[in-house]
């Protein structure tokens, strides 16, 4: 029987930047758990939040890349090497998502395909539907959906009056279980 080799883990501890916006990035990875904050820096000094990636996202670049992004550990994370290219066209697909999110929905649909993409990827069961791990302000929406905080206050309400979504304490979202009528029709 062979020797087992060790996974080789990155251990980022809450607040850490194992990738920061302009500086090489040191390495690709998959999180293996935690979650991450993507943030980029305009020249004026005003930070726009472009995502949350947890367990089984890509982070980070390959060939030491100078990283267009900032990322920070929300919790303490595990991180475990990349294996070739696969992390890079999965970043660069969620990046078209999101892009084509922000050019063809209203403000409301952004906000509620954001919060349920981020529920479906990091949430954890709760009554009534799928909590989001982290407390997310009205402002880190407005930046993540391309609206003003006013704009996103004006569009949680329509969800929950749909039921789509409800507010949970400040900043805590549970999107709702949403029930589909399945037939037998083509």
């Amino acid at each position: 029987m062979g020797v087992v080799e060790p996974l080789p883990l990155v251990i980022v501890r809450t607040g850490q930047t194992p990738v920061r916006q302009g500086e090489p990035s040191a390495d690709q990875w998959t999180i293996d758990a935690g979650v991450f904050t993507v943030s980029i820096l305009d020249p004026d000094g005003r930070t726009m939040l472009l995502d949350l990636l947890g367990p089984g996202d890509p982070l980070g670049l390959p060939d030491g890349l100078p990283a267009p992004w900032t990322a920070s550990a929300l919790r303490p994370a595990r991180l475990r090497p990349a294996v070739g290219a696969d992390g890079l066209a999965r970043t660069a697909a969620r990046l078209t998502a999101i892009a084509t999110e922000l050019a063809w929905f209203d403000i409301t649909e952004r906000v509620e395909h954001r919060l349920v993409d981020i529920a479906r990827r990091l949430g954890r069961q709760a009554p009534g539907g799928t909590a989001i791990p982290v407390r997310l302000t009205q402002d880190e929406i407005a930046s993540m959906v391309g609206a003003t905080r006013e704009s996103v206050n004006r569009a949680v309400q329509v969800l929950v009056a749909r039921g789509s979504i409800e507010v949970r304490g400040r900043g805590r979202y549970v999107v709702r279980t949403q029930l589909r009528l399945v037939t037998d029709d083509p």
